[in-house]
């Protein structure tokens, strides 16, 4: 851990001891089951103290030269302020992918025992009894109206972490008694600075390469886990996320499409007004840059700046029945700056948060009992499985239908264990999600028939009868085609179905909740399988059957590539007990592998990856070693222990330095395996002669679910009937020694935004029929396989990482 020495650490917990603090030995682990509610015997008072631990002083901070403060200071202030009086909690909530501390704070008026679990089941109640809570004339009186800040998440966006400092030590220190009633009312929950390592090193991402407002709802990096768990936790009624640079000021609400699972009307008549309210606010501040704001709702046509996808903190947050924020601050203090006009700057944008912040907070004490009634509401129709409202003209100004997005809600969902489900670890996954994200998930205790189908004990059930019907529903139904609705997006994606795209089998019964004794269940499992006798098969349908694969070979075990893409292991006693293990390990199931079954040895693989932070961690998620090649640096990288290559990122042959180029040579002279993404991997392939293929873009913001047809080669054989794209790639002109594995239904999308260019060639129908995975042998013996699809895309589809994982095997040990 990088921090101060433990002689200093144990100074300052000796001195703060003496209050009564407690001191942590490490960060404050995330709870095992985070979709699990605390037991309220265990709700302690407010203020909880911590000491957090201090950072060495970081000269090449890069919060220095903006005038912010550096992340080392950023515990020391919290100390102190927590020493300041009995108003403030702070504590290590988690660390980041670069290894700092993440820090959640509480700012309230001192809670007892007692009061702490009396406002912990108010909270509950709210989601739980909805229609009593709103109207309980205790909970309205008494309630504390949580607002939850997030700041800092881009890492180089600083200000809104000294904003929500500022306002932390003004309600830490304040004696106005228009404070003191506040925090008698009122819950401020601050996530300090979300993306610690983009903040020290002055980057967007965090360490691990991510940009984490567009990590929600896939969870894949530590911090969104986090803020997921906050949010879901804290309930806000106003959720702000702070950001900077847009001039002016960018307020939300948003531009169509909305997300269509949305109570919208709830949202909006109180997202616009408060918009409007923290609008004026700025321009009380004086300053000229902050004399107009930019609402894209206002302001903007659909499509500038939408809420569509639930990967944002704002988006994600509306779905758990907040009113949430992007506040962009205005004026960008990266650059070609002196630095006075640096400092300026970002004074200003701490100005702008903190009017934000506190703008928001008079606006939950003006219309506390509506907003608390409104919360509630979203609960109570998601319970009455009522239908979305028909949102009239003008309901608020500017409201019109190109702003009316909608969705039936099934009556459940069913996902299957046993042998209707095609990956029971994908199953179990997606259940985490789903508990973790705030939905609820009952399983069923008996065989149970719907139809004619029949499903056995264990089976999942999501009644969409429940409070965050609208988050569930996001996750599980297929989407919407908008390509006809709206000519441009934000960004994508435009479609995203976990239901769909992450590999398990999820049925949806639109009329039906089937009859059975159903428990509810706080996370998902997975039962692994080891045959009693024979030789093994494993069929490679999840990641995990991978890691597994991987973890055989690591330990020397004979594996087999059988025609169909799945492996195959002799039943030695050493064998089936390693296999053993993996089930364990891993919940993969193994069956009796064929009579008189014959394939080709595998060897365990090195990957070297031409690409980013996805195409890396896709291969650590499969369980490849992974290197990271780049056109400079081939001639140390693509060493001979290298067995494939996947080219996920433009990799031009045609410049590469004599060395390099010699190095490329090397590779694919000695057999090397070259698996391709997208236009980039096509275009290597065609450039080193590989495979004879054209192929053709979508819309570089084309993007969603699409509808596929398997061939059932070794690359798609079993795989789940969908697949996800990100600019879609088709392939024509295929030649002699090419073999198509997937191809794009006669209707390829089945969700998402796919326009055509004007003369037709990059649209649904150009691509209609055609190949999306292909593979092939080429003349020097490289086997190659190319995607059109996008297996990788920031680690969200996890159905499509069993086809990039038998892709890599069946090209790089043919």
């Amino acid at each position: 851990m990088r921090g101060r020495p433990l002689s200093t650490l144990a100074v300052t917990a000796a001195m703060l001891a003496t209050v009564g603090w407690a001191v942590p030995a490490q960060a404050t682990a995330l709870p095992e089951e985070p979709g699990r509610p605390v037991e309220l015997s265990d709700v302690k008072s407010l203020p909880q103290k911590h000491v957090l631990p201090l950072w060495p002083d970081n000269p090449a901070d890069a919060s220095i030269p903006i005038g912010v403060i550096p992340y080392d200071e950023i515990a020391p202030k919290l100390n102190a302020l927590q020493a300041a009086g009995d108003r403030v909690s702070a504590r290590v909530a988690g660390k980041s992918s670069g290894g700092y501390d993440l820090y959640a704070v509480t700012v309230t008026a001192p809670e007892s025992r007692s009061d702490a679990r009396q406002q912990e089941a108010w909270k509950r109640w709210i989601e739980d009894e909805p229609a009593k809570a709103r109207t309980d004339r205790k909970l309205l009186a008494g309630y504390k109206t949580p607002l939850f800040v997030n700041a800092n998440i881009h890492g180089n966006e600083w200000e809104g972490t000294d904003a929500a400092l500022r306002v932390i030590e003004e309600f830490a220190t304040s004696t106005d008694p228009a404070v003191e009633r506040l925090l008698r009312r009122n819950r401020l929950v601050f996530n300090i600075t979300s993306n610690p390592d983009g903040r020290v090193a002055g980057q967007r991402p965090n360490a691990a390469g991510y940009d984490l407002n567009r990590d929600l709802t896939i969870v894949s990096q530590p911090e969104t886990n986090l803020i997921r768990e906050l949010i879901v936790d804290t309930k806000p009624i106003i959720t702000l996320d702070l950001h900077g640079y847009v001039n002016p000021t960018l307020l939300h609400p948003s531009t169509p499409p909305h997300n269509v699972n949305n109570e919208y009307d709830l949202y909006i008549k109180h997202g616009l007004p408060n918009a409007l309210a923290i609008e004026q606010g700025l321009r009380a501040l004086g300053y000229p840059e902050t004399q107009r704001a930019r609402i894209p709702f206002r302001d903007d046509e659909p499509g500038v700046w939408d809420d569509f996808p639930p990967i944002y903190v704002p988006s994600f947050a509306m779905l758990q029945s907040s009113i949430p924020y992007t506040i962009e601050a205005p004026l960008n203090p990266r650059g070609n700056l002196t630095p006075e006009e640096r400092v300026r700057r970002s004074a200003i944008n701490t100005d702008v948060h903190e009017v934000a912040i506190k703008t928001s907070l008079q606006y939950i004490q003006d219309h506390r009992a509506q907003v608390i009634f409104d919360q509630a509401e979203v609960y109570r129709r998601g319970w009455a499985g009522e239908p979305l409202r028909d949102i009239p003209d003008e309901y608020v100004p500017g409201w019109g239908q190109e702003d009316n997005y909608q969705t039936v809600f099934p009556r459940s969902y069913v996902i299957p264990t046993g042998p209707g489900q095609h990956s029971e670890t994908a199953a179990a996954r997606l259940v985490d999600l789903l508990v973790d994200s705030g939905g609820r998930v009952t399983q069923a205790k008996r065989d149970f028939r719907v139809g004619r189908k029949t499903y056995q004990a264990g089976s999942y059930v999501v009644d969409l009868h429940q409070p965050k019907r609208g988050l569930v529903n996001s996750l599980l139904e297929p989407g919407i085609d908008l390509t006809d609705r709206v000519d441009d997006l934000y960004a994508g994606p435009a479609a995203w179905s976990q239901g769909l795209t992450w590999g398990a089998t999820v049925d949806t019964l639109w009329s039906t909740l089937p009859d059975v004794r159903l428990e509810r269940v706080y996370d998902g499992e997975a039962e692994g399988y080891l045959p009693g006798d024979g030789d093994l098969r494993l069929d490679i349908q999840d990641a995990t059957d991978l890691l597994a694969v991987n973890s055989l070979l690591d330990k020397g075990v004979k594996v087999y590539r059988l025609t169909d893409g799945s492996v195959a292991i002799p039943g030695t006693r050493t064998n089936r007990r390693l296999a053993a293990h993996e089930v364990r390990e891993h919940d993969v199931t193994f069956e009796r592998a064929p009579r008189r079954w014959s394939g080709t040895l595998l060897d365990e693989v090195v990957v070297g990856y031409v690409g980013a932070a996805e195409e890396r961690d896709t291969l650590l998620d499969i369980g490849f070693e992974a290197r990271a090649v780049t056109a400079a640096t081939l001639a140390t990288t693509l060493t001979d222990d290298v067995d494939l290559l996947l080219v996920g990122g433009n990799l031009n042959v045609a410049t590469l330095t004599p060395e390099n180029k010699a190095a490329l040579d090397a590779f694919l002279a000695r057999d090397g395996g070259v698996v391709g993404l997208g236009t980039a991997g096509a275009a290597f392939s065609n450039a080193t002669a590989l495979l004879s293929v054209t192929a053709t873009a979508g819309d570089s913001l084309a993007s969603g679910v699409a509808n596929i047809v398997n061939s059932g080669g070794p690359v798609t054989a079993g795989a789940i009937p969908h697949s996800f794209i990100n600019q879609p790639v088709w392939f024509t002109g295929l030649g002699a020694n090419v073999s198509v594995e997937q191809s794009y239904a006669p209707d390829p999308l089945l969700s998402g935004w796919w326009a055509s260019n004007a003369a037709g060639t990059n649209g649904q129908a150009a691509a209609a029929g055609q190949a999306s995975i292909v593979r092939g042998v080429s003349a020097g013996g490289n086997g190659t396989v190319l995607f059109g699809t996008d297996p990788a895309y920031r680690l969200h589809p996890k159905g499509l990482q069993p086809q990039l994982g038998r892709a890599v095997l069946w090209a790089a040990t043919r």
